[in-house]
């Protein structure tokens, strides 16, 4: 499961390897299989996190070692968290509160994976400077169990599934979790029928997660939504401000708004291309391009058949019952 042990370093400046070193599997580990079309794809399961074993040896470390890790990793009060579902505005929101937490309407200096929960180990993160912004795909059983012993504060965004979905294709396909080929009809129809408890993969069982524990009542947790700051960025810009006690700047959030538009955090992602943890420009300019595809509210309806919608309609119906969310499908 790979031959080379990645040897980390811990200042803020660390760069990963291609290549970390697995355990090799033993009877003890999970192994599910996932079927999105085309080739089915074996994965490691560890909780609710899948680890596609063709793709272990690679940026990502080995989660049954690196998520432990991850939830016994310490937190500080003024720390911060983004959690979202992929394809819900992670990017956007990460760069946005990073412009809150500094006072200035300049995009970080690298870029967002560089304090994604899943991806860098949890030493890298506990070094970068402050204020520290993480993100992270993961459900609240996969956050740092610290951060309900402190007063650091999460933000979650979502974003109607039904655009996340059109966007999660060719998020997949670049990421070559899903064969290159297969056509939207086929993904969908797929979709709809997938049960595995998963993250990154299942929607569903991510958000009814998440609304499960915020009927617990927390405090820290600020609730956003995808669509109502593509609506007035200012407005939802200015509410996030309040809730991290940063101060009211009407300037600013002008100013962060602008920078924050879809197209000019597209060409600012592709400046950064020198600070992605993998090291191939031409990699890292793809990725780009396919984790900033259009931005747009209300696109799924370039794609939904008439048929399809309903089906989707009703597996909603059933999957989400007694969840009163109301999504914005259009602007």
């Amino acid at each position: 499961m790979g031959d080379k042990q990645v040897a980390c370093n811990t200042s803020s400046e660390w760069k990963p390897e291609l290549k970390y070193d697995f355990d090799p599997i033993s009877s003890d580990d999970e192994i599910v299989t996932v079927d999105l079309g085309g080739t089915p794809i074996q994965c490691l399961k560890n909780g609710d996190a899948l680890q596609p074993l063709v793709q272990m040896a690679r940026v990502v470390p080995d989660y049954r070692k690196h998520i432990p890790s991850i939830r016994n990793m310490e937190m500080d009060d003024d720390d911060v968290i983004i959690c979202a579902f992929a394809k819900s505005g992670t990017h956007w929101l990460w760069e946005i509160t990073s412009m809150l937490g500094s006072g200035k309407a300049d995009y970080h200096g690298k870029e967002k994976n560089s304090t994604m929960l899943e991806l860098i180990p949890a030493e890298v993160l506990r070094s970068t400077p402050k204020p520290r912004i993480y993100n992270t795909h993961f459900t609240p059983q996969g956050l740092p169990m610290h951060v309900f012993d402190r007063k650091c504060k999460i933000l979650f965004l979502q974003r109607n599934p039904k655009d996340v979905l059109v966007s999660y294709l060719p998020y997949l396909q670049g990421h070559k979790l899903i064969d290159s080929e297969i056509k939207w009809d086929e993904f969908i129809c797929k979709y709809m029928e997938l049960e595995v408890e998963s993250s990154l993969l299942n929607w569903f069982y991510y958000t009814i997660q998440w609304f499960e524990f915020l009927k617990e009542g927390h405090g820290n947790i600020y609730c956003l939504a995808y669509e109502d700051l593509k609506d007035d960025p200012v407005r939802e810009i200015t509410k996030l401000a309040k809730f991290l006690e940063v101060g009211e700047n009407s300037d600013l959030f002008k100013d962060i708004a602008e920078k924050c538009s879809f197209q000019n955090l597209k060409q600012a992602a592709l400046s950064k291309i020198d600070t992605f943890a993998i090291n191939n420009k031409e990699a890292a300019k793809k990725f780009t391009n396919f984790t900033y595809r259009k931005g747009e509210v209300g696109d799924w309806k370039n794609y939904f058949t008439v048929a399809v919608n309903e089906k989707f309609d009703a597996l909603y119906a059933k999957k989400m019952k007694g969840i009163d969310f109301k999504y914005r499908y259009s602007l």
